[in-house]
């Protein structure tokens, strides 16, 4: 796919009444002080129960650069993410989470890596996730450790806000129907030996609302984590179709 625009914000929303107006507020903000990023967010409403497509079709109209796609019901995350990514535009992408956990004045640091040409794919990083009950921090830390093992890497964050190339989102194949996605994404990037680099993140935790994630969906995410490694050889599980491996990766450490 050519590229339209130089970046592009991609935020799946489901259930997120009394956030989402602040995410875009606080998100456009940084773009407008940004001028020079050509962007666009695209939001994907996955068929809320709370309210939200109510206060996002009345929040989007302050944003021209905005692009909405309506899910009638809910289909999850990680469908509406591919979505998200099917539809951009930009040379970059960038996922960004609905809760207001992430701090838009950060996007700098995930943004210009990429423009120019240090990296292929940013990483945020939690060093302190104060917002975490001690039993979610202690699966959060086992998870991490257990990806790493499994895949011979060396990530400290596996699912927080994340941006890639374009060229790097049109050589793998994703499988993943879970929150295993990033993840995914990581270990194919990985596997293809593209410049990984890691950015210190703040997380805020949830000012208001309720996650969606439970036990089930993580759950099912380490189910295909473990399925992907079992397979990874095959060639459904390759990371990619048409792309030679490179030498050695290279990851760039946050600092």
């Amino acid at each position: 796919m050519s590229a339209l625009c130089d970046i592009s914000f991609i935020t799946p929303v489901y259930n997120e009444a009394d956030n989402i107006a602040a995410m875009l507020s606080n998100l456009h903000a940084v773009l407008r002080s940004h001028p020079h990023w050509k962007s666009e967010v695209i939001i994907i409403e996955d068929g809320s129960t709370d309210g939200t497509r109510k206060v996002i079709l009345e929040e989007i109209k302050k944003y021209p650069q905005s692009q909405l796609i309506l899910h009638d019901q809910n289909q999850g995350y990680t469908p509406s993410l591919k979505e998200g990514l099917a539809k951009a535009k930009g040379r970059f992408l960038m996922y960004i989470g609905a809760d207001e956990e992430f701090d838009s004045s950060e996007l700098p640091f995930f943004v210009e890596p990429l423009l120019a040409g240090e990296a292929d794919i940013v990483l945020g990083v939690r060093w302190q996730r104060n917002a975490y009950r001690l039993f979610r921090f202690f699966l959060s830390v086992i998870y991490i450790f257990l990806l790493n093992y499994l895949f011979k890497m060396r990530i400290n964050d596996y699912n927080w806000s994340q941006a890639w190339s374009r060229d790097l989102m049109d050589h793998i194949h994703l499988t993943s129907r879970s929150l295993f996605i990033l993840p995914e994404i990581i270990i194919k990037a990985h596997d293809l030996k593209y410049r990984v680099k890691e950015v210190p993140s703040n997380h805020r935790g949830r000012k208001a609302g309720k996650s969606s994630v439970n036990m089930r969906i993580m759950g099912f995410a380490l189910w295909e984590a473990l399925k992907f490694w079992r397979l990874r050889d095959s060639a459904a599980y390759a990371p990619s179709k048409d792309r030679p491996r490179k030498s050695e990766p290279e990851l760039t450490p946050h600092r």
